[in-house]
């Protein structure tokens, strides 16, 4: 924003469910004084936005809150982790969520069909989950990428920590992914170890790169991680319905949209909030080069934003305009 001087909001931040890794990712937010249009805001009440602990997440939580700060909303960005956010859409206690993963929240569409939430719209993000190893592993399993040469590699891949047993690194339960059910499923004879935050899961496999070390991690898209680290994803059986059915879960994961979700009760109560946040949307591409900045380049996540809205000011205007 340069020398030019800004009005601030203060965002409340407060903790919802198993919130507490979340709280440490609570940041401060400019916002811009509000809207002239003296019908909106409908409602002074907070607009309660999900933020979790993915740098995306904050992100895209922090850009929405962002413009719903335009237009004279009071906004509050609430730690919460990805398995406690359905509840709290359902009571009203969360408003709105930029990011639900439906490749590994299948039941999502479920709880949609069932009117727990609303759906929102597609963020315009295809997120895809897998499993992934560097490239040069393959000269040490050569049967990569199909999974079946798992087994017979699991000595590569193994650790102190799980003995025998080859080592699958994932992020918290939270995340979802049914991967405790896939590797059962498959009859693996791999140990899942998970990580406390999506830093230091990229740490380890930042670090197992630069040691030429063997690392078997769960990877996503869109991000800068497949993209910087030249590796392979396992190929799984093909997902199907029938295996998320089953609960068997021994199928590859399902790529999917990025879903935005909000309250029953927020179309009736901020009828121009919802309408722009249905026109919310972002590309892969972008998302990744955002993240990107921030946890490579180190950017502070409110400069990003800032830079954001500056080069997109035509596009985000013409999702509040009423």
């Amino acid at each position: 924003m340069g020398s030019k001087e800004k009005s601030r909001f203060t965002f409340t931040r407060r903790l919802v469910g198993a919130a507490a890794l979340a709280a440490s990712m609570a940041i401060g937010i400019g916002l811009p004084v509000a809207s002239a249009q003296a019908e909106v805001p409908e409602s002074n009440d907070p607009i309660r936005i999900s933020l979790h602990d993915w740098t995306g997440s904050v992100f895209t939580s922090t850009l929405a809150a962002r413009i719903l700060g335009e237009m004279g909303y009071n906004v509050e960005l609430i730690p919460i982790d990805a398995a406690a956010v359905n509840s709290a859409l359902e009571s009203g206690d969360i408003t709105f969520q930029t990011e639900a993963w439906t490749s590994v929240h299948p039941e999502v569409a479920g709880l949609i069909a069932e009117g727990r939430y609303t759906n929102v719209g597609e963020t315009g993000l295809v997120g895809m989950d897998r499993w992934w190893y560097p490239a040069y592993v393959e000269d040490l399993c050569p049967g990569l990428p199909d999974y079946t040469a798992l087994n017979d590699c699991a000595s590569v891949f193994a650790t102190a920590e799980t003995g025998d047993k080859g080592r699958l690194l994932l992020y918290s339960a939270d995340w979802g992914g049914n991967d405790d059910e896939r590797v059962a499923s498959l009859g693996l004879n791999y140990q899942i170890v998970r990580v406390g935050s999506e830093a230091a899961l990229l740490a380890e496999v930042q670090s197992a790169v630069q040691r030429q070390a063997p690392i078997l991690a769960w990877l996503y898209e869109p991000h800068w991680a497949p993209v910087k680290f030249d590796g392979r994803y396992v190929e799984l059986p093909p997902y199907t319905e029938e295996c998320a059915a089953s609960g068997r879960y021994d199928c590859e994961k399902p790529s999917g949209p990025i879903l935005k979700l909000a309250w029953n009760g927020m179309a009736d109560k901020w009828p121009a909030a919802f309408a722009a946040m249905q026109k919310f949307t972002l590309s892969n591409r972008e998302y990744g080069e955002v993240i990107q900045q921030v946890d490579l380049d180190g950017v502070p996540m409110d400069d990003v934003v800032d830079a954001w809205m500056a080069e997109n000011t035509d596009r985000w205007s013409a999702w509040i305009a009423q």
